[in-house]
């Protein structure tokens, strides 16, 4: 029902007028913001940015570099995916080449190191756990022994607990399940780019891998030590990979929970730019803490042209 009723108000931006007037109403002296993918097909990515034209995709170096400067960025965007899904990367890194798209990947990477991320698991978690008993640290929350609520509070921690306190919760049900022949399936995980494709594809200047850490947890949950590993290790393992400089922070989660005051001042030491998943444009932007528009498989071309001109 709520997407219905998105979809019903974003009606009239499938007419391309209406989204370029509200474009140039709403701004009018500004513009420039950073999309962010997940997974999604090539087709439906190619369609959301074509969707957005006369705006262009310019790389994400070129897009701080004119807002810093001062510099236009009107009808300009760049263009990021997260997480390093190895199918995302390649179908969509296509799409890049093919239209000739500048394209940032943020990579966690332990992920690539064999590593399946959190929210993965727990998507195996819902999909193979029938009966089960509680650990005994959340034994008294009966509410809790309704799959759904489980789900959701397994997922509610990965915006705000250390991985030490997330592995320790998502271990105990994945040996719940481990006995299932199908969680021996090796393609029931989403496989990680492997990182000789990322050298491949980091030949192309077209092509920008960045850090999105190496664990893939919420930085407001870490130590000032622990911010320092993440973003330290996983940026010298891409820059050793890549041959070139790693110069952005992508924060795991990208909410204003799972990002502290702490980790901004942190990324700012060691990165030019560090991206969230708040939702807004560069305009009086914090460097460390800068806007990205999301975008997802299930928006259609009218909801992404509103959701755009509304950020």
């Amino acid at each position: 029902m709520k997407r219905l009723f998105k979809n019903l108000l974003s009606f009239p931006c499938n007419s391309k007028l209406i989204f370029n007037l509200s474009e140039n109403l709403l701004h009018r002296s500004s513009g420039g913001y950073i999309l962010s993918f997940h997974d999604l097909s090539p087709e439906t990515f190619e369609t959301h940015v074509n969707s957005l034209k006369p705006s262009e995709p310019i790389s994400l170096d070129e897009l701080i570099k004119r807002y810093k400067s001062g510099k236009s960025i009107k009808n300009c965007f760049a263009i990021t995916f997260d997480d390093g899904v190895e199918e995302t990367v390649m179908g969509n890194w296509n799409i890049c080449k093919k239209n000739n798209w500048p394209v940032t990947f943020y990579l966690p990477t332990d992920y690539l190191n064999g590593e399946n991320l959190p929210y993965q698991k727990i998507q195996i978690i819902e999909k193979l756990l029938n009966k089960y008993h509680l650990p005994e640290k959340i034994k008294n929350k009966t509410q809790l022994l309704s799959k759904k609520n489980l789900i959701k509070y397994l997922t509610d921690m990965l915006y705000v607990k250390n991985h030490e306190t997330i592995n320790e919760n998502i271990n105990y049900f994945l040996k719940l399940i481990s006995k299932n022949p199908e969680y021996k399936n090796k393609n029931l995980m989403p496989k990680a780019i492997s990182w000789e494709k990322v050298k491949d594809i980091s030949k192309n200047s077209l092509s920008s891998f960045q850090s999105h850490s190496v664990s893939h947890t919420a930085c407001s949950s870490l130590s000032e030590k622990e911010l320092k590993n993440e973003m330290l290790t996983s940026k010298k393992t891409i820059e050793d990979f890549t041959g070139r400089k790693v110069n952005s922070f992508c924060y795991p989660y990208g909410s204003k929970r799972s990002i502290s005051d702490l980790s901004v001042q942190v990324a700012s030491k060691y990165f030019e730019t560090a991206t969230t998943l708040i939702r807004g444009r560069l305009k009086n932007s914090n460097l460390h803490y800068l806007p990205r528009i999301d975008l997802y498989e299930e928006h259609p071309i009218s909801f992404v042209r509103l959701k755009v001109a509304l950020s």
